[in-house]
């Protein structure tokens, strides 16, 4: 048993997490940001990992087959987890039952990082992306992709982002977005970006 020097309830906050209490600007902020990263964030991702796998195999499918030993045992350890596996490996009767628009941010980064042909970023994979901002390549974005699903959803202790970090989060969005299109070409994401930050803060405004 863990020894505290200190009573338990002097590490919770004054706060704490109210289920019952009002949903805050902050709140609202946070849910805008997470619309933003599940949906233009992983459009761009799957179209990265549908356009960047070896040339030897038709298609992305074939690729997760092949690498099936890795991803299931990868490091010494499962890379995907049962939920991501059901997506992305055939079934008893060798039916592969997951589509590509089914995978979240975290699968699509596991297998960009590990069955994709994308370098990895100049600090590595899983390494904090941005103390290389002179980093532009595709790697490098998928790892702020990455940074941003967990600083912002995956490990969010109160579903908050206060007005200016919201902006900082815009500015850092329409950045990365424009890194992957000078690599792939069009304006197709920051197009799809700006249209939705505009939904979204329309819905926001008309609350």
């Amino acid at each position: 048993m863990p020894v505290f020097s200190q009573p338990i309830e002097t590490w919770l906050s004054d706060e704490g997490h109210d289920p019952d209490a009002p949903i805050t600007p902050e709140h609202m902020n946070h849910a805008r940001l997470c619309v933003a990263l599940a949906t233009v964030f992983g459009n761009a991702l799957r179209d990265i990992l549908l356009t960047n796998f070896p040339v030897q195999y038709k298609d992305i499918y074939n690729v997760i087959l092949a690498n099936k030993a890795k991803l299931t045992m990868g490091r010494g350890r499962p890379l995907l987890n049962s939920d991501q596996s059901l997506l992305v490996f055939p079934n008893t009767k060798g039916q592969t039952t997951g589509k590509v628009d089914q995978f979240d941010l975290s699968l699509l980064y596991i297998l960009i990082r590990n069955i994709s042909t994308v370098p990895a970023p100049v600090t590595g994979w899983g390494n904090d992306p941005l103390d290389q901002p002179r980093d532009v390549s595709l790697g490098a974005s998928v790892e702020r992709i990455r940074y941003f699903r967990n600083h912002i959803s995956g490990h969010s202790s109160d579903g908050k982002i206060s007005q200016q970090d919201l902006e900082n989060y815009w500015t850092k969005f329409d950045a990365v977005l424009h890194d992957i299109e000078a690599v792939v070409g069009g304006k197709v994401y920051s197009q799809q970006f700006e249209k939705q930050k505009t939904q979204i803060i329309s819905i926001y405004e008309a609350r």
